[in-house]
């Protein structure tokens, strides 16, 4: 077991900072494919059960031709599908720990049934933060716009991802330590009838 001052992970450091800094705005070409490339019936059905959506706009064809979109449309959401970039895949900083944690969307119009969607992808900003779990911290935010096969832009987005160092936060312990040592709560039958009620 290694001490707690032995350095197992990478750290964050000025030249990765550089080198990262280097990327913003440059469009990135070479990424991993995304799970969906197309909105098809299937695609869009499977996604939406998979999130628990069940909108028979999603997944009713018979229904959707009923609707101002004359067929079946994909839940907004779906475009995380199509993206690796907008769902946490993220560069530099090589061993480095990267934890998705979320997005500023702006939806321009729906993607529709068989609609292949194509997207690009920037690094955007990096914000730099000094944290109490992890010390060290870099937000890393990246632009991505999703368009179909005739070039019109469905939505874009900003994705972030914030970069930690594992070493400290192992260090640091759980932030969790001093609630895991309280006892257990123990309710009264008569507090219970009164939350039930």
């Amino acid at each position: 077991m290694p001490s707690s001052t032995q350095q197992m992970f990478p750290k964050i450091t000025q030249q990765g900072l550089d080198d990262l800094r280097r990327r913003i705005g440059v469009p990135i070409t070479d990424t991993l494919e995304p799970w969906c490339h197309e909105a098809t019936r299937d695609n869009i059905r499977h996604y939406a059960h998979g999130i628990g959506d069940d909108n028979p706009l999603w997944c009713d064809p018979a229904y959707a031709a009923r609707t101002r979109y004359r067929g079946i449309i994909a839940p907004p959401s779906f475009l995380f599908a199509t993206s690796r970039i907008i769902s946490g895949y993220v560069g530099g900083l090589a061993g480095v720990h990267a934890m998705w944690a979320g997005a500023d969307w702006t939806w321009h119009r729906p993607a529709r049934r068989n609609d292949e969607i194509s997207t690009e992808a920037w690094l955007k900003d990096l914000i730099e933060h000094e944290t109490r779990f992890a010390g060290r911290a870099v937000q890393q935010i990246y632009h991505v716009k999703f368009r179909n096969q005739q070039g019109d832009l469905l939505a874009e987005a900003d994705s972030w991802c914030f970069r930690t160092e594992r070493d400290h936060a192992r260090e640091q312990g759980s932030k969790y330590t001093e609630v895991k040592a309280r006892a257990p709560r123990r309710y009264s039958d008569e507090e219970l009838a009164e939350v039930y009620r």
